[in-house]
């Protein structure tokens, strides 16, 4: 399963689109996915080991990826080679 970590601050204005954008992906993907405020201690160590100095930043994997909201299109082809879709629902299961 992928793991997308998505370093955020509260003063970040584009982090809530960011946000937005990974949630609604879990929707059609299934991957694991947490926040993680850059002003915290977990958050720090994720800055420095990959030498983030923007936010919002996302990792897939533990490999940084995108640095600011990226195209839909471009985390939807980053996560569809790692994450497994999610089985459509059928009629039965409404």
């Amino acid at each position: 399963m992928a793991n997308v970590t998505l370093l955020v601050s509260k003063s970040c204005a584009a982090c809530p689109s960011a946000k937005t954008m990974w949630k609604g992906m879990r929707v059609k993907y299934s991957f694991s996915y947490r926040e993680i405020d850059i002003g915290s201690e977990a958050g720090q160590e994720l800055a420095e080991r990959h030498s983030i100095r923007a936010v919002p930043a996302t990792t897939i994997n533990g490999r940084l990826t995108f640095i600011g909201v990226p195209p839909r299109e471009s985390a939807e082809k980053a996560i569809q080679a790692k994450a497994k879709p999610k089985p459509k629902k059928t009629d039965d299961e409404d």
